[in-house]
């Protein structure tokens, strides 16, 4: 048997039932949410018996809920770098290396969590059908699992650090760093990198040269350029896939009053943005391989990008209403891109170790 209740937020009630901690037998599941992340903020729940939600199997909840797919983000620079040292022969302590790996990973998942949590809270995901796992929202865990998780999963992931940094203490500057900029991103409680106009940064550095610095030094390699620049060329393709999202988006987010950088550019405006991005990361791309990956290698992918593009930036610059299939359309062909992308580097880090 299920209930409609309608809560405001000085309600002493709205917290527990965003959280999912009025009751352990119930879910409270957000059906319209009105005058978004504002004092005057309302959201309607429904209320069921937790035996009565529809779930598919665990596996599936669990993938869902970790945003396994979103995991491709970290997981390709830590193979390209992983490559590079190996062909470089730099690797000096692969134990060392497995736990950095270990430790990259749990706060990935971490984040992942912190992310779903903060947008559920701030109205993000109950303002958006496609935003988030939804596994919170379709009734699957509750807000303060989620939350729960988050920390442990964080604490592992500090802990994984702690035998990185006794073997190689430079790394404790880029970890510092990562957490400072991790800490303002996902955890401040008010005006979130999700409501900042280029606060999509904070996800350049944490994916890309952070990261993949960060990760050459805990496997006892040197610092060199390659590795800032790799990571700065692989943030910069993250950017791009955020945007697209953000694109797709863009009316209901305008509407519910978030903010960001397409969101202020609008529709017209983020349309150049998106096309001017990708061409700029076909020219980085190739600036990197003709410094660092040699001069085949680097002509090659452009060329085929270039050719790759063309469907792409069509479809945008026709793109006539940020609604309807259209806009679907650019955000598949968008993706495809970014999937290309990462399908070519890796052949080309295959070709580097069979060679």
């Amino acid at each position: 048997m299920s209930e409609l209740i309608t809560l405001s937020k000085n309600s002493p009630e709205f917290e527990s039932y965003l959280m999912g901690t009025f009751a352990k037998d119930k879910r409270a599941l957000p059906l319209q949410t009105l005058n978004v992340n504002s004092a005057s903020e309302t959201v309607t729940f429904r209320v069921v018996p937790v035996e009565s939600i529809s779930r598919p199997s665990s596996l599936v909840v669990f993938l869902r809920t970790f945003k396994a797919r979103s995991f491709l983000l970290i997981l390709v620079p830590l193979f390209l770098i992983l490559t590079k040292n190996i062909v470089d022969q730099t690797i000096l302590d692969p134990i060392t290396t497995g736990i950095a790996t270990l430790g990259v990973l749990l706060a990935f998942a971490a984040v992942n969590l912190r992310n779903d949590y903060m947008d559920h809270l701030k109205g993000v995901d109950r303002v958006l059908e496609k935003s988030g796992s939804r596994a919170i929202q379709n009734g699957w865990v509750t807000a303060a699992q989620v939350k729960s998780s988050s920390t442990i999963l964080l604490v592992l992931a500090i802990l994984c650090a702690l035998p990185i940094v006794f073997a190689f203490p430079v790394v404790a500057i880029v970890i510092a760093l990562g957490l400072a900029v991790g800490l303002w991103a996902q955890f401040k409680k008010q005006n979130s990198f999700k409501y900042q106009i280029g606060g999509e940064f904070a996800l350049f550095l944490m994916l890309g040269p952070l990261l993949t610095v960060g990760y050459q030094l805990s496997m006892g390699a040197r610092f060199d350029q390659e590795s800032f620049w790799l990571g700065c060329v692989w943030g910069w393709l993250v950017l791009f896939i955020v945007h697209l999202r953000n694109f797709i988006s863009i009316l209901p987010s305008v509407q519910a009053g978030f903010t960001n950088t397409v969101n202020w550019l609008g529709f017209d405006k983020s349309r150049r943005l998106l096309a001017a991005w990708w061409g700029l990361f076909v020219g980085f791309n190739l600036v990197y391989h003709l410094l660092f990956a040699g001069i085949y290698w680097g002509v090659y992918l452009s060329i085929v990008l270039f050719f790759l593009s063309v469907t792409f930036v069509y479809k945008l610059k026709n793109l006539s209403s940020p609604i309807g299939s259209e806009l679907r359309g650019v955000f598949r062909s968008g993706f495809q891109l970014f999937l290309l992308t990462i399908g070519l580097w890796v052949f080309e880090c295959l070709w580097y170790l069979l060679h």
